[in-house]
């Protein structure tokens, strides 16, 4: 009789074990009897790779595909912008390029070569005339025929004074040429950095697409079995769906980026690009101590603001000097039919200077040099501000990226944990997306963190400037 008992308690444990067994065909493997772990499917997929290290390591690998390859119709396949091909450059490539053949840079050029012939120009002496006349004419006679020689005489001090105001004005433009130069190189580094952190977003979120597609494919076939609610696999669903609208903003951003840069690099537009130097490495911490005191000692656009007060200051003494007075000498040789004889005659024309003493201009010239020096008080101020916001910036940038290294070493642990437990069955695709929606968001503010930092390194390092298609001269 006990033995009988015994036998009738296995029987129907033979059953069960039989109907788990039988269907062999089945995508999945054996469910987990624990009625607290949700998902109870075993997933044939490799585990996710490392972290990514830099923009130019190899994505992370496919996960191998289920029997059944019909994705919920709600989820669309991500488009592997990671596979497409690139064109690799590196910041040395972008720095050298930033400079060649930009249309602003050759306009400031051109500029301060343009002051080149006016600084000529105003050392040039008057052109002298001649004039020729013929005086008492008259039937019988020809009268007085005579040739007429004028100069008209600008004293030295004046022509110098012109010269050394167009020589403070070459000056200035030459500091508008060497801002221009650095605008452009600053520009085309954030460019650049744009590029890589926008693309090492898309690595990030095609990588965790995939798993939460995963998810949302296990979730659909535990709803049908009906071991979860529906709201539930909703959630799990517009969860995955949020991912994808993410991807693609990260995608769209990635080639505008590259638009960016290629139009700053007069590359060409249509290709994507990939900076294949790391973005990983810290420089060293800027020292905030001698850091502005090196930004107004380098700064062209403070240089320039001072090369334009010492040229109004030119200009002021240029005005002084054009109160000088000008004369005209002139000589005249005739010869009188009449009287058979030659005449000679010389004279002097002296302006009496009663009203106009250039008193107006004089004025006007006083009034631009405190404006430049007005401005370039206020550009002082302008930079000490943009300093501060951008140090500020640098600080809290800096504070981000070190304090989030050891949190990102701590998230990516997190979710390799979560999705081994995932895949042995342990975790629900809700705690999975859990797990990788705080991995997602660790990883997105350290970007964004280091993103930061590496700009205003850049503005800091670069006096500040940016701005480099505008128009020359201009904040």
């Amino acid at each position: 009789m006990i033995k009988m008992r015994r036998m009738n308690g296995i029987f129907p444990l033979l059953g069960l074990l039989i109907t788990v067994i039988i269907p062999t065909g089945s995508t999945f493997a054996q469910p987990n009897a624990d009625s607290l772990y949700r998902n109870r499917y075993l997933l044939p997929t490799p585990p996710l790779s490392r972290p990514i290290i830099s923009a130019t390591e190899p994505k992370a690998p496919t996960p191998a595909p289920l029997n059944n390859p019909q994705m919920p119709p709600a989820i669309k396949p991500a488009s592997g912008i990671a596979a497409l091909p690139k064109r690799a450059i590196t910041f040395a490539e972008i720095t050298a390029a930033a400079t060649h053949n930009h249309p602003g840079i050759q306009q400031a050029k051109r500029q301060a070569e343009a002051l080149r012939g006016t600084w000529i120009q105003a050392g040039l002496k008057s052109n002298p005339t001649v004039e020729y006349s013929a005086e008492e004419v008259t039937e019988q006679y020809a009268g007085k025929q005579g040739v007429t020689f004028s100069q008209p005489i600008t004293p030295r001090y004046k022509r110098d004074a012109r010269q050394a105001a167009v020589n403070r004005e070459y000056k200035a433009a030459d500091e508008t040429y060497r801002m221009q130069c650095q605008k452009a190189m600053n520009d085309a580094l954030l460019a650049a950095y744009q590029v890589a952190f926008v693309y090492r977003k898309c690595l990030l979120l095609e990588e965790l697409s995939k798993i939460s597609q995963e998810a949302l494919y296990a979730a659909s076939e535990l709803l049908q079995a009906g071991e979860i609610a529906r709201s539930m696999f909703l959630d799990i669903k517009i969860k995955t769906e949020q991912m994808q609208i993410a991807l693609r903003d990260a995608e769209i951003a990635y080639r505008t980026a590259c638009k960016e840069l290629a139009i700053l690099l007069a590359l060409s537009e249509g290709e994507l690009i990939e900076i294949t130097d790391s973005v990983e490495t810290l420089a060293p911490d800027l020292s905030e101590t001698t850091l502005f005191a090196e930004i107004q000692a380098v700064s062209p656009e403070l240089r320039q603001a001072y090369a334009e007060v010492d040229a109004a200051r030119a200009r002021l003494r240029q005005q002084h000097a054009e109160a000088g007075i000008d004369y005209d000498a002139h000589a005249k040789i005739a010869y009188n039919t009449e009287t058979k004889q030659s005449e000679f005659s010389f004279g002097v024309a002296i302006p009496l200077q009663i009203f106009d003493r250039n008193q107006g201009n004089i004025q006007r010239a006083q009034s631009e040099l405190s404006t430049a020096q007005r401005n370039a008080e206020r550009l002082e101020r302008a930079i000490a501000q943009r300093y501060e916001q951008q140090m500020g910036k640098y600080r809290t940038a800096r504070n981000r990226v070190v304090s989030y290294k050891g949190i990102l070493a701590d998230a990516r642990e997190a979710f390799d944990l979560a999705l081994a437990a995932y895949r042995r069955g342990e975790y629900a695709s809700h705690e999975l997306i859990e797990a990788r929606q705080t991995f997602l968001n660790v990883n997105i503010e350290y970007l964004d963190g280091l993103h930061a930092l590496m700009e205003s390194h850049v503005l800091l390092r670069g006096a500040l400037l940016s701005g480099g298609l505008e128009k020359p001269g201009g904040e």
